[in-house]
């Protein structure tokens, strides 16, 4: 069919579709973010499509887009939108996804009559319509629409076959965005506890460094130990060991501002970089968290099974560089411990009784 069909083609109408199809290909293997070859696509259906307009409408993340391409004076204009989760649109698409991924797989029953409220004005009912899903072996991302042009002739066989392909390529382009996006995901972050991780905690370090010495501003430094975490392991388990873990960095992250960086910097340790936050800011986080991890009843024992100590360091104040940074927080962790635990040291603190000796 596909070669009867290229054949047959106009020879202009065939170099759009090869282009077209190279340039996806392109843009996928390029690893290019979707909105630019979910454009690409719809563009390209307007251009070969007796369409006056096509929709793509996917699903991500509990959200629902809507991509438009129509012709307006004298080109193309592409708009894109967030369906409200209020539509009928959303709540049919959601389900649609929902049981393709539960059943792994099935029939998808397009609902013409949301999509016709969500895409077209009542003027344009009588229009002729196609329509493909654009979905994977497992999966349902979403839909492709074309609405016809009355001035120009039906929609063919042959337009269903090429709007079909182009959804094809979008749902390998979106395979490949998730892919990606996980790639990305997991080469940041820590596995356990789903914070970021040592790699991406220095690469944050340096660029904090740079963005407050060039606006002379401040920013603080924390590095947080577990304490008493080799007891409790050697009487519940390092199963439950490594669950305290991921908990207490769910705590410290919920005591957190979004802009503030929190990072697995060790087996029992971690990390978190305060921007725009002097020293009594960061005394008053540490406090915070440290009533947090404390008040917390693990595997039902009384609060205070487990602790944190943590030490603070502040650049420029006491350290200027991203090794000093560390080293100075690492050095007051350690006389935080040395002093009972269960509490918080400054390295202001520390070199203050260094100096009196």
């Amino acid at each position: 069919m596909a070669k009867g069909f290229l054949v047959s083609e106009p020879k202009d109408e065939r170099d759009i579709l090869l282009n077209t199809f190279s340039e996806i290909t392109s843009l996928i293997s390029l690893g290019k973010d979707r909105s630019i070859i979910f454009n690409k696509i719809i563009n390209s259906a307007m251009k070969i499509l007796p369409a006056k307009k096509v929709f793509l409408i996917f699903h991500e993340e509990n959200r629902i887009k809507k991509y438009k391409v129509e012709k307006k004076d004298g080109g193309q204009r592409v708009d894109v939108v967030d369906i409200p989760d209020s539509s009928g649109i959303f709540n049919w698409l959601r389900r649609e996804v929902m049981s393709q991924q539960i059943k792994g797989g099935g029939v998808f029953s397009l609902d013409l009559s949301l999509l016709a409220d969500e895409c077209w004005d009542e003027q344009e009912i009588s229009g002729a319509v196609i329509s493909v899903p654009i979905m994977s072996k497992r999966s349902v991302f979403g839909v492709i629409l074309a609405l016809n042009d009355s001035r120009k002739q039906l929609f063919s066989e042959r337009d269903i076959y090429f709007l079909d392909t182009l959804a094809n390529q979008a749902a390998i382009a979106f395979e490949n965005y998730l892919l990606y996006k996980k790639l990305r995901h997991e080469s940041i972050t820590d596995g356990l506890t789903g914070v970021y991780n040592y790699r991406f905690l220095l690469r944050s370090l340096r660029v904090e460094i740079k963005r407050t010495a060039r606006f002379e501003g401040v920013f603080s430094f924390l590095m947080l130990d577990v304490d008493n975490l080799k007891e409790y392991n050697d009487e519940n388990g390092h199963l439950y060991g490594s669950k305290a873990l991921k908990i207490i960095a769910g705590l410290i992250k919920n005591e957190c501002r979004e802009i503030d960086i929190i990072a697995k910097y060790g087996g029992d340790e971690f990390s978190v970089i305060l921007p725009h936050t002097n020293l009594q800011g960061a005394k008053s986080l540490s406090r915070r968290i440290l009533k947090a991890v404390h008040d917390y009843k693990f595997k039902g024992k009384t609060p205070g099974a487990l602790t944190c100590s943590i030490g603070v360091s502040i650049f420029p104040n006491d350290s200027r560089s991203l090794e000093e940074i560390i080293s100075n927080a690492d050095k007051a962790l350690y006389y935080a411990k040395a002093q009972g635990k269960n509490g918080i040291k400054t390295y202001t603190e520390l070199n203050n009784k260094l100096e009196i000796f």
